[in-house]
């Protein structure tokens, strides 16, 4: 986590939650602890410090955004039509049978 003081210079602070987890530490497994990929000890862990740490769980919230920003991107992609992926299947293999052919 970083603060700022009054001139405007950044501070890195880090903050360690009574689970001994430090901010270093949750943002590192920030992704794997949205993902739900952390067993289940260190999922508290992080937890814990981002109940505990405001500049940790911002930093959570972007990354949430970024994960559903991400994801809404994917599921807006187009399947092709039928016709068009007939055509290029057909292409490759012209291809491929030529490509044989000139060996």
């Amino acid at each position: 986590m970083t603060t700022w003081d009054e001139a405007g210079t950044p501070t890195p602070v880090a903050r360690t939650s009574q689970s001994g987890c430090d901010c270093d530490e949750a943002v590192a497994e920030l992704w794997a602890y949205l993902d739900s990929e952390l067993e289940a000890p260190e999922a508290d862990r992080v937890r814990e410090h981002l109940a505990e740490c405001s500049g940790c769980l911002a930093e959570h919230d972007v990354e949430l955004v970024v994960k559903k920003l991400v994801r809404r991107c994917y599921e807006q992609v187009e399947i092709a039509p039928d016709e068009l992926r007939a055509r290029v299947t057909a292409h490759i293999s012209t291809l491929r049978i030529t490509r044989i052919a000139d060996s």
